[in-house]
């Protein structure tokens, strides 16, 4: 699973090194064009040069919770995983300030949910995806449309997260929570009950094969 949103991404612009100045850009960048440029590179799957931008981002605003997240995607996308939760965090605490929309939240919440998952803290993981999907609209959740045009980031994989999270923690009641709210959103019925972990072990791997995004 955590392969799957790994790869999602990176497009083109910056050529610098974390803290230079873009070659050709405005002496004056704000937080919002680096970040902007962050994505693009992460887009295009150029991680040195997102982490330059959103590095730049943060020399402008250091409270601005889209670099932050965006530093976090591109960390969890380089598998540094816990530079990558440090990063989470810090954008948890910034963006719970009025004014951070809500699809960078969600970015947020759901790029913690995927770390903490990626190094085994089920509980936390849990915490941060359950949060998203009871405060954050996460059952409705695509990611940032401008770092995933296509759509390959939504509340199904949300919903894969949370039912490994609950599988790795032995918690069959919301493991099956999780399977049925990915079966909602295939269309198929929502009558999943548990019998033992192989069986659920199956039926995960079955759901993750089907994934729409």
């Amino acid at each position: 699973m955590v392969k799957k949103l790994l790869p999602l991404v990176a497009a083109a612009a910056i050529i610098v090194s974390l803290g230079c100045e873009k070659e050709g850009a405005p002496e004056e960048w704000s937080q919002a064009d680096w970040t902007n440029a962050g994505w693009e590179s992460w887009v295009q799957g150029n991680y040195e040069a997102a982490e330059s931008g959103f590095g730049n981002a943060l020399k402008v605003d250091p409270y601005y919770a889209e670099a932050h997240a965006g530093m976090g995607w591109t960390l969890l996308r380089t598998q540094n995983i816990e530079d990558a939760v440090g990063a989470f965090e810090t954008a948890v605490l910034i963006g719970e300030q009025a004014g951070t929309r809500l699809e960078v939240r969600q970015a947020i919440y759901m790029g913690a949910a995927t770390a903490y998952e990626a190094c085994d803290e089920y509980k936390l993981s849990a915490a941060r995806g359950r949060h998203m999907v009871n405060n954050l609209d996460g059952d409705n959740f695509k990611f940032l449309k401008k770092a995933d045009p296509e759509g390959h980031i939504t509340g199904y994989d949300l919903y894969i997260v949370l039912a490994l999270d609950y599988y790795g923690l032995g918690d069959a009641g919301d493991c099956v929570w999780a399977i049925n709210r990915m079966r909602r959103k295939i269309k198929e019925p929502t009558t999943y009950k548990f019998k033992n972990w192989k069986e659920t072990t199956a039926e995960i791997e079955r759901l993750i094969a089907k994934d729409p995004s």
